[in-house]
């Protein structure tokens, strides 16, 4: 399970799932931002595997400066972001 109902919340069993979902939303990052990203990591309760969490994936990205990311704005939102 990923995601919740606004206003919900729950804690649930850490599932595999997680890891999968932050991986493979890293990768569609990487995309669309290429070279503006010094560092990007799945962060949060879902990615520590030994204690239960909300399953909602927290994706930290790292950039040099945040104005580099506005350009991106609209390739962002296309893209579910």
């Amino acid at each position: 399970m990923i995601g919740l109902k606004r206003g919900t919340v729950k804690l649930c069993e850490h599932e595999k799932e997680w890891e999968i979902e932050a991986q493979n939303t890293i990768c569609r990052l990487k995309t669309i931002l290429g070279n503006v990203i010094r560092d990007i990591q799945h962060v949060g309760s879902t990615s520590i595997p030994s204690i239960k969490a909300k399953p909602i994936i927290d994706i930290a990205v790292a950039v040099d400066h945040f104005d580099d990311i506005l350009a991106f704005e609209k390739k962002l939102k296309d893209a579910g972001f």
